[in-house]
């Protein structure tokens, strides 16, 4: 990996890296569309994730190539910061320039910063958090901004939501932020409060299969989930990821069936998390299995952000004998993520064929391991 990307920065900008970033994906084991309503989640952050290499420049310029996006060419960010379609992922990185520039820490020195990728794009493994926090890791260490990893969570979010539109919560850029390496991440995401809780990569195994289904988180119905959520805040006195089971159930009648629906998924899904973090601080993964499928269950049928392609490849890896699946992310597309325990993986050649007899479309299976959160590395990579 770290040949390539030199190779990739000399023939962009004629020049040698000197310093090198990594940045993970994220997947959600359980707690999905609970983190912007103040309720918990439960990610691990991923081998799988986003590499840079930089080199100074002796003027003030940024420029950024990224090997995905390989059209676009060397981009150079320039002022006035503002979205722009076109641009792609260049937007991220501008709004990262924007909200810093706002707050008045000043980007000294000029950088060629070359992106590479092993994150499957629109795969639902939060591939643009990644990129957010991987940018402001990178700045942060080079221009000694001193900003705390609570603050580039913050900023990370504020670029999802405000600078590109999307409707986001805090886990995807707080596990990327904070993340260790083969260890789940409990999170509240009202306090953000957090413990981490080991996971065990040596008997057991998380599967992600990408659908290979378009999806575009800004134009899709995942904006309509957050604003259901927001329309029932008002019904209760406290953060609705704090709601219990018996005070939803006091409350119900003031909701039309949608809303019963939406607001009972985040209200079990949130029992069900903390629950999943209580079976893996025993060692419990048959149970953290069967919580896995409830999720998925609710996410189909009360949330309904499921789709086809997630439902067939859950219900296939059932058959197969994980001990849990569930779509993972915000839906609509995207990842599965299955739990085997090493003696029940297996080889999946027959599902690709199947899912692609069925769907015309490609499976993607990577085997998930666990890594630390954004930062510089050294070495081989």
């Amino acid at each position: 990996m770290k040949t390539e990307l030199i190779k990739i920065h000399e023939r962009n900008f004629n020049t040698s890296p000197s310093l090198f970033f990594f940045s993970p994906g994220r997947v959600n084991l359980i707690g999905e569309h609970t983190d912007y309503s103040g309720g918990y989640v439960l990610p691990i952050s991923i081998s799988l994730g986003i590499y840079a290499a930089v080199s100074l420049r002796e003027d003030k310029g940024i420029y950024v190539y990224s090997d995905d996006f390989r059209s676009l060419g060397v981009i150079q960010t320039k002022e006035p910061y503002r979205y722009n379609q076109s641009q792609g992922y260049m937007n991220y990185i501008e709004g990262i320039l924007s909200v810093l520039k706002r707050d008045g820490y000043c980007i000294g020195k000029g950088l060629n910063i070359s992106l590479l990728s092993t994150l499957p794009k629109s795969a639902g493994l939060s591939s643009s958090a990644a990129l957010e926090v991987l940018i402001l890791t990178l700045l942060n260490d080079l221009n000694d901004l001193k900003l705390s990893k609570k603050q580039i969570v913050t900023y990370a979010k504020e670029v999802e939501n405000t600078y590109i539109g999307v409707s986001s919560g805090v886990m995807d850029q707080f596990i990327i932020t904070f993340g260790q390496e083969n260890q789940a991440l409990l999170l509240d995401t009202e306090t953000l409060d957090y413990n981490l809780i080991p996971f065990d990569f040596e008997n057991y195994q998380l599967v992600l299969m990408n659908t290979n289904k378009a999806r575009d988180l800004v134009d899709s119905a995942y904006n309509e989930r957050f604003n259901s959520i927001e329309k029932a805040k008002q019904y209760f006195d406290k953060p609705l990821g704090k709601v219990s089971l018996p005070l939803y159930k006091a409350n119900v009648h003031q909701f039309n069936d949608l809303l019963q629906k939406r607001v009972l998924h985040v209200v079990t899904e949130n029992a069900r998390t903390k629950a999943a973090y209580e079976a893996l601080k025993v060692h419990d993964y048959d149970l953290l299995g069967r919580l896995m499928v409830e999720s998925h269950r609710s996410l189909r049928d009360d949330f309904e952000v499921s789709c086809k392609e997630l439902d067939y490849l859950v219900d296939k890896n059932l058959s197969y004998g994980a001990a849990g699946a569930r779509m993972t992310g915000a839906g609509f597309g995207g990842t599965m993520v299955a739990l085997y325990s090493n003696e029940t993986l297996l080889n999946f050649d027959a599902l690709k064929k199947a899912y692609k007899a069925k769907f015309d479309l490609e499976l993607d299976i990577y085997i998930a391991q666990g890594a630390a959160g954004a930062k510089s590395i050294e070495g081989e990579f």
